[in-house]
Parts: structure tokens; C-alpha cells; sequence
């Protein structure tokens, strides 16, 4: 038993703790004071009205929340809290994570908050972003009444203009390339717009800044091939897919002649588009029942790799270069190269992948989160992490090496599979996403060129899964638009949110193509936003005759692979569960 004693509880000993016998009068004295003390309410401490903004978002008028001990017992509560409030937000897919003072200073109790002050919301693994916000002053010491503040704070997209409420609905996904605006030849670049990164046309301009980096500072103006200026969202959502970007500059006819090296350049990223998006990648047509072309995958090019092999190995440190021997480059991407190499110890081929941490700048959480997740795997089906070694300018991770190459390499040689094949590969590829799942990892980017296989003369024996620079942990649902257009799931596409199945999407795709060489959806025209729409359709056939010999049972696993419904979609463990797979071909 305690009572209350000047605000704190003081214990009264037991009988049978000490041989203290209180005289009436004293327990009384003491049953007053505790009456006394309950009959007036504990002071409690005036709430903090405080404005909470967007971390990188200059244009987010951000929401006005009270805090008070009493609303939120701990810090982690508030975050919950204000990842509800803010959840129709785009550069907070994740949720609010972590709180920033406007100059920058990391807060992580309730107790450093203070009356009247602007803080910045930032999701997992974000740095703080130094940029204007349109809102410079907190402005919220004549706040409305109660009934009115909570009904903005519930509902933060309200006080958003009527202009992104009318200008959203015109915004699909869609890649544009993007003209920088400098020194000739000018620089010429791809960017993805989506409801996220671009509901209205000043996030539109403010995506692009983050892209172009424009030696003038913001995207100002921007115009179409033909000169016309782009003044509102819809001119992005039309059928122009190149645009030039200004800072305060003027404009001069001349910039829309184009130079030999810059009309390459945008036909490059122009190629692309086209190829991701309609066709997987340029090649050889046959016709289906309609008499319509449908795309098959051509032989990959070469020629890039080998003048790449010729390069030297200099920069690559001592402490790897005494373990291992390095030799020519099998394979590359954005941020890095991957070499054949051998270890003098174990007598054993490898592939070391050298990642360049100056093209990740910005993006390093990425490459911590696929070697993060890499250290923490172990399946037959999944590639091995053996070995890293950190320079303050490359990573180099030491990685199992499977002499197949990739599957896209394999398609293009035998065009389509015996399903015998297709099975084989359909069972690894499940088993290991299964097994990712279950660890609540997404990988992302299921595709055939992520995917590495071992051969047995003209047959597959075995497939591995590789690169997991998109891979993620996932504990909510995710809505970063991501992934390669041929395989990307409709949930990505209309940005309700998506989880773990999206890989069992990508993988109906590829089974469909293993059997008969050409995917599902695909656009007649090489249009991305024809794509787009034929993958929202869910609309898709088994066309004659290139379907006549597959078996029922696996167009019966595909037709449950491609779902649209996420829910009615099987899971990959529902796929090795399937009668297809479970009975293997001989």
C-alpha cells in the first residue's frame, strides 16, 4: 500500500513488515491529505502545437498536431500517429520514421519538441533534405477552434489545392526523357512520373530538379520537342516524351536543333523505353492467331562488354588483389561491374562485383540493404554472398559463380522450352521465393536477366536467383513504383500499395515466356502506356498455335500466377504446391 505524499507515493509499512502500529488520528490525518490531494485534477502541462512537414517536399503545407503527455506516452506513438496523417504524402511511402529540426538535428524524444516549431518528417533510412519549404514560419498561434483543427489535421489532403485534386486523375506511370539544358552536347536522361513523385506540376518541376541537377539551381520552364512550353501536368501526360528543362535561362530556337551525339543519346533512351516496355527487348517477330507481330527475345549484343574487357584492372586495392586473381568482365549495371575471379587459396572460381559508390550517391541505404540482406540468406536457388571488402570508393563483394549465364541469354538461344524445362526452373524460382517471403523479403526485380542458370548441354539443370538491389524487408505495404515494366504487377501500376506477391506475378510472366517465347502482355505499337494498360486489363490468351502443345495443368499455374486480385493470387508456396509442379516431366 502507498499514498500520495507531496506528489509522490510514500509506502506505509505492513504488519507484518515492522512493528509500526499508526494511531487513529494519524490515519487519519493521512486518509485526509490522500482525499485532499484526489479532489483537485493533476496540473497537466500545456500542449505543443507544432507543424510537422515533409521531408524534401517544398510544396507540402504539412499538418498541426498537439502533443501533450497525456496524447502520446511515447515518442514512437507520435510517429504512428503522424504516419496516418501524412499517409497520402508521396515522399513518405514507408511511413514518418524519423523527426529533423529545420536545420537539420535529429530528434528522438517527445521532450525535445517545442511549442510553435516546424519539424521535418522522414521516412527509414532517409538523410535529412535542406530545401525552401513554401511554408518558412510555423503560422499556428491563431489556430481555428478545436472542431475545425482536428478536422484538418485528420485529413492533411484537404488543405491541398483544387488543382492537384483535378490535376491528379490525368497522371499514370509513365517514362519520359529529359533534355538538360547546358553545354553541348547536352546531357539526356530517363525519368518514370508517377501519382507519387508528380501529383501536381509543381511537384512535377521538383521531381525533375532532383533528377537534372541544373547548374542554375530549380527547373524552371519546360518545353516540348516542338517548343511548345509545358504549362500544366496534363502536358506531361500526352503524346510528347521528350522534353527540354530550363533554370531561369532564356530560351534560344537554336536549342531545339540537335546535335549529332545529343539525337543519339535521346534515341538511345527512347530505345530503351520501347524495349523494357512493349517487347522485352528488340527481335524477331511471329504472328498469332489475329496475324498480329508478337515479339520474341533476340541474342544479346556483346560489343559493349568486350571493349570493357580490355580495361585494366588498376584501381582495384592490394587486400584483393592478394586473395584473387581477376580477370574479364561477365556481366554490368547502373552501379557496378561484375568480374570473373579465382582464389589462390581454395582454387575456386568466383564473381566479384565492384560497386562505385560515387554513381551511388545518395543511394547508399540500396546497396547496404542488398548486402545486408545477402549476408542473411542461404538457399540452393539463391545466389551466395562469400566474401566483401569496403574501400572508402568501391565495394567489392565476392559472389558464387554460375557459369550459365542468365536466363535472358538462354531464352534468346532456345526461343521457347520443353515444359520439362520450364517446370525445372518454375520449382528453383518458387522455392526461393518462398523462401524469401517467408523471411518477409520482396525481391523486387524478378526478371530473366536477374535470373542465373546452370546448363547441362541444351537443358537447364538448375536456377539461381541474383541481384537484390531493389530487395526489401517488408513490414507495410510498399508503393515505390519500381521493377521492369514487361514483369511489373498491376498493384505497382495503380499504386494502392503492394507486397510479397508481386514477385509471383513476375514469375506467370516468365513461365509464360519459358513456354512459348514471347510475354503475356505487350503493347502492338511498342507504346509503354498501351503496356500499362493491356497489364491493368488482366487480359491475356494462350494464342494458337504457338499454346497447342503446352499442357492444361500449366496454363492452369499461370492463369493463377497472373491474378490481377493480389488476394486471389497464388503465393509462391501455393506455386510449389500446384500439381504441375509437384509431378515432375521426364
Amino acid at each position: 500500500m502507498s499514498l500520495l505524499v507531496g506528489g509522490e507515493r510514500a509506502p506505509i509499512p505492513s504488519p507484518k513488515e515492522s512493528n509500526y502500529s499508526p494511531r487513529p488520528v494519524e490515519v487519519h490525518r493521512h486518509v485526509s491529505d490522500f482525499v485532499i490531494q484526489q479532489s483537485f485534477p493533476l496540473k497537466t502541462k500545456k500542449a505543443k502545437r507544432i507543424r510537422f512537414l515533409c521531408n524534401g517536399d517544398r510544396f507540402c503545407k504539412g499538418v498541426v498536431m498537439a502533443v501533450t503527455p497525456e496524447r502520446y506516452r511515447s515518442f514512437d506513438s507520435l510517429l504512428t500517429d503522424l504516419t496516418r496523417a501524412l499517409a497520402d504524402n508521396v515522399n513518405l511511402p514507408s511511413g514518418v520514421r524519423m523527426l529533423f529540426t529545420m536545420d537539420g538535428r535529429k530528434i528522438s524524444h517527445l521532450e525535445d519538441l517545442e511549442d510553435g516549431k516546424l519539424y521535418v518528417c522522414s521516412g527509414t533510412g532517409e538523410s535529412f533534405k535542406k530545401v525552401e519549404y513554401s511554408i518558412s514560419s510555423p503560422n499556428i498561434t491563431k489556430v481555428r477552434p478545436a472542431r475545425s483543427f482536428s478536422k484538418i489535421s485528420s485529413n492533411p489532403a484537404s488543405t491541398s489545392s483544387s488543382v492537384r485534386n483535378t490535376s491528379i486523375n490525368v497522371v499514370r506511370p509513365r517514362i519520359i526523357v529529359v533534355v538538360r539544358n547546358g553545354v553541348r552536347p547536352r546531357k539526356v536522361m530517363r525519368l518514370l512520373l508517377n501519382k507519387r513523385n508528380c501529383p501536381s506540376f509543381d511537384h512535377a518541376l521538383s521531381t525533375i530538379t532532383d533528377v537534372v541537377k541544373l547548374d542554375t539551381g530549380a527547373v524552371r520552364k519546360v518545353f516540348s520537342w516542338n517548343g511548345l512550353p509545358v504549362v500544366s501536368l496534363e502536358d506531361f501526360f500526352g503524346e510528347e516524351d521528350v522534353y527540354f528543362v530550363y533554370g531561369n535561362e532564356r530560351l534560344s530556337q537554336d536549342d531545339f536543333e540537335l546535335e549529332f551525339e545529343e539525337l543519339k543519346a535521346i534515341q538511345a533512351q527512347r530505345k530503351g523505353i520501347r524495349r523494357t516496355g512493349g517487347e522485352l527487348k528488340s527481335g524477331t517477330h511471329c504472328l498469332d492467331e489475329l496475324g498480329r507481330g508478337v515479339p520474341k527475345l533476340p541474342t544479346k549484343t556483346k560489343a559493349i562488354k568486350i571493349l570493357k574487357q580490355q580495361e585494366y584492372c588498376s584501381s582495384i586495392p592490394n587486400k584483393v588483389l592478394s586473395k584473387y586473381s581477376v580477370g574479364l568482365i561477365i556481366g554490368d549495371g547502373n552501379f557496378a561491374v561484375v568480374r570473373k575471379c579465382f582464389d589462390k587459396v581454395k582454387s575456386t572460381e568466383y564473381a566479384l562485383k565492384i560497386i562505385d559508390k560515387s554513381k551511388c550517391a545518395g543511394k547508399e541505404h540500396m546497396i547496404e540493404n542488398e548486402v545486408a540482406i545477402l549476408r542473411s540468406v542461404r538457399h540452393p536457388n539463391i545466389i551466395s554472398l562469400i566474401a566483401e571488402h569496403d574501400t572508402p570508393t568501391e565495394l567489392y563483394l565476392v559472389m558464387e559463380l554460375v557459369k550459365g549465364g542468365d536466363l535472358f541469354d538462354a531464352i534468346s538461344k532456345a526461343i521457347k522450352f520443353p515444359e520439362r524445362d520450364a517446370q525445372l526452373m518454375s520449382l528453383n524460382l518458387a522455392s526461393a521465393l518462398s523462401y524469401l517471403h517467408d523471411l518477409n523479403i520482396v525481391h523486387r526485380d524478378i526478371k530473366p536477366e536477374n535470373l542465373l542458370v546452370e546448363m547441362d548441354g541444351d537443358n537447364v539443370k538448375l536456377l539461381k536467383v541474383a541481384d537484390f538491389g531493389l530487395a526489401q524487408k517488408v513490414v507495410e505495404p510498399l508503393f515505390i513504383v519500381c521493377g521492369t515494366p514487361t514483369y511489373v504487377a498491376p498493384e505497382i501500376l495503380t499504386e494502392v500499395g503492394y507486397g510479397l506477391k508481386i514477385d509471383v506475378w513476375a514469375m506467370g510472366v516468365i513461365l509464360y515466356i519459358l513456354l512459348c517465347g514471347f510475354p503475356p502482355f505487350v503493347s502492338a505499337n511498342n507504346d509503354q502506356e498501351e503496356l500499362f494498360d493491356d497489364i491493368l486489363s488482366g487480359q491475356y490468351s494462350f494464342p494458337s498455335p504457338f499454346w497447342d502443345d503446352v499442357s492444361d495443368l500449366a496454363k492452369d499455374l499461370i492463369s493463377h500466377m497472373l491474378q490481377s486480385n493480389p488476394e486471389l493470387r497464388f503465393s509462391a508456396l501455393d506455386v510449389l504446391d500446384h500439381p504441375w509442379i509437384e509431378n515432375p516431366l521426364h
